[in-house]
């Protein structure tokens, strides 16, 4: 299947975000949903300013939404990781994919230089885990903020890149399972945090999940690989085997 969108259609998506009104999305709730970060970037062009109106094509777009070099080398992996989940065009793509979750996201990641810059360096998956941590989960669950939730889960989907699983020890793995689990707890009934756990355990070479896929290989290749939980049963072992590891 198709992992890129058309122009055409990238280009509806610009023009209905210039229609947006102007604002600052960590101002939209006094209890902010993501981490606190000290050298957060503001991006110069947004939705809502004459310079976006003026964007006359995608090219341009994702010109504008690219991290200055300066500041791509010097801000702290935390900063870039805020800097990727907040840029403009990270949200809002995603009901437009027609490929799986996986590979929607990867493609995704793939068109911004702050997401190419975290998976190089080197405390990218340790960071990732503490930012990921430290997400008020509660409230974007129960926000309005309907781009904090695409931003959770593209945020979550960081932990199916192999560029950032083999950065990650067991200890840290574990801590991360934990904070899914705790995630998945929440929204039980639609549960995608099954996806990123199966990725890191499988990534951990945890005999249990290996040998629960090796005995189900055509059901991991067209669900777990792809970014689906086909069903309850398989939820249900998954969250099983999970909870075994991280005791």
């Amino acid at each position: 299947m198709k992992t890129t969108i058309n122009k055409f259609t990238l280009l509806i998506l610009i023009f209905i975000c210039s229609c947006s009104k102007v604002e600052n999305i960590r101002e939209k709730s006094t209890n902010y949903c993501f981490p606190n970060v000290a050298d957060s970037y503001i991006y110069p062009v947004v939705p809502g300013t004459n310079e976006w109106r003026n964007l006359s094509s995608t090219d341009e777009a994702y010109k504008v939404i690219q991290l200055p070099e300066s500041v791509l080398k010097t801000i702290s992996t935390k900063g870039l990781i805020d800097a990727l989940l907040h840029a403009p065009l990270f949200t809002g793509f995603y009901l437009l994919s027609s490929s799986c979750p996986v590979d929607t996201w990867h493609g995704h990641y793939s068109r911004f230089n702050s997401a190419q810059e975290l998976f190089s360096r080197k405390n990218s998956g340790d960071t990732l885990v503490d930012y990921y941590k430290e997400v008020n989960l509660d409230c974007i669950e129960k926000g309005e903020v309907y781009e904090d939730k695409e931003r959770l889960f593209g945020l979550e989907f960081l932990f199916t890149k192999q560029e950032i699983l083999e950065k990650i020890n067991t200890q840290k793995k574990q801590e991360l399972v934990v904070a899914l689990l705790s995630r998945c707890e929440q929204n039980i009934e639609n549960c995608r945090e099954i996806v990123p756990m199966a990725w890191v355990m499988l990534n951990d070479n945890y005999e249990p999940m290996l040998k629960y896929y090796q005995e189900n290989t055509k059901l991991y290749e067209e669900s777990i690989h792809q970014g689906y939980v086909f069903s309850d049963d398989q939820s249900n072992r998954i969250i099983s085997i999970a909870k075994n590891y991280i005791n």
